[in-house]
């Protein structure tokens, strides 16, 4: 799975499929996520994953996300379901792009807060395929940095929340992977200055993570994959 040098990951085909594992300050398992992207007949691009967190995490339980860009990358809709279908969370940006629906339930329980919206905007939930598709949008050159808003779903619950995010594109450099050494791009993820939630992941040219660990504790590897098609 070696990579050759490109600072723009590619969107032009994207068919790629793998699994994360996710795992606790003490090195645990605490969830499995198999996953995969595909690019639509359209040109857009789908995020596709089925996940089954443990204990310690708040609601063991199952978990399933969809998150579709547009072919030019712009932010298309997020739907997530939780709990056996009895948690529900979901984004819809309106047709003129002006606005964003965004709604979160359990139960009967159903909440929705309308906000303005525009391109530089993005979403964030607890999967590496959420910093997939902000590396694709943000196609950060070697050295380059990138500070937006972002709407951040609470794992559990999936009620959003506003907060600051920075990339940086560190570079590309040697990275011991579950498949040995790759050549892989080094990010780093600001979350607006708290250090308690800086964080490092390593991706290859089409943004597929391999490794995201965080100063929190947590972390995700990857553990199987295809072979891309660069």
């Amino acid at each position: 799975m070696s990579n050759t040098p490109n600072a723009n990951p590619s969107s032009k085909i994207i068919n790629r499929k793998g699994i994360y594992q996710a795992l606790d300050e003490r090195g645990n398992i605490v969830a499995d996520e198999r996953w995969q992207v595909i690019t639509l007949p359209d040109g857009a691009i789908q995020f596709d994953n089925e996940t089954v967190r443990v204990a310690p995490f708040d609601e063991p339980r199952s978990d399933s996300a969809t998150l579709t860009l547009e072919p030019n990358l712009q932010l298309r809709e997020l739907a997530i379901h939780g709990l056996f279908g009895k948690r529900e969370g979901r984004v819809c940006v309106a047709a003129d792009r002006t606005k964003a629906s965004l709604c979160w339930r359990h139960l009967g329980d159903v909440k929705e807060k309308v906000v303005a919206w525009n391109n530089s905007l993005e979403l964030d939930f607890l999967s590496p395929l959420s910093n997939m598709a902000t590396v694709l949008r943000s196609r950060l050159q070697a050295g380059q940095s990138r500070s937006f808003t972002c709407y951040n779903l609470d794992p559990v619950t999936f009620q959003p929340t506003q907060m600051i995010q920075v990339y940086t594109n560190m570079g590309q450099e040697p990275h011991h992977t579950r498949f040995g050494t790759e050549k892989l791009w080094h990010y780093t993820l600001d979350f607006g200055g708290d250090a308690r939630y800086f964080s490092h992941f390593w991706c290859d040219n089409q943004g597929v993570i391999f490794d995201f660990a965080s100063t929190a504790g947590y972390r995700f590897v990857l553990t199987a994959a295809d072979v891309p098609l660069m």
